[in-house]
């Protein structure tokens, strides 16, 4: 496989998963917060989204995790590039463990009462959205190198 063709493989993980954390921020933060075009959200969105952003918090654990600590849903984790773990561990390594005990609590309170959703919950998202759109322009300029 050449250099452009693993660059461009990289690249559509990294911006897909980058667009799905953004649509589904976008979403819960319209919902939970009450803010313009909430009134237009289906229940059943809602819920997709706060589905689909628990289950990548969990992989997202479990990737940052010591290696034998826990094992990921092999599914979700494959839509987690390697670079944007190993981008996160280097930016967090100071704190790389309440980071991780973060996303296990946000993971948790998606899952179980999503309506608790707190600030805090909504910046720690809002960072590994921005972490994940780092990564995708990452890739895209390397691709656009060759």
């Amino acid at each position: 496989m050449s250099d452009a063709s693993v660059l461009s493989h990289q690249y559509k993980t990294a911006s897909e998963l980058s667009q799905t954390i953004n649509r589904a921020v976008i979403t819960l933060k319209k919902a939970c917060l009450d803010l313009p075009g909430a009134e237009a959200l289906i229940p059943e969105q809602c819920d997709a989204h706060r589905r689909c952003l628990g289950e990548l918090l969990e992989a997202f654990v479990a990737l940052l995790a010591p290696p034998g600590a826990q094992r990921p849903d092999e599914a979700s984790a494959a839509r987690v590039p390697g670079a944007l773990v190993a981008r996160l561990q280097a930016e967090r390594r100071g704190d790389l463990v309440y980071f991780i005990d973060d996303l296990e609590r946000v993971a948790t309170r998606l899952h179980e009462e999503p309506a608790q959703l707190t600030d805090a919950d909504f910046d720690l998202l809002d960072q590994l959205a921005a972490a994940a759109d780092a990564e995708a322009s990452s890739v895209f300029r390397r691709l656009m190198r060759t």
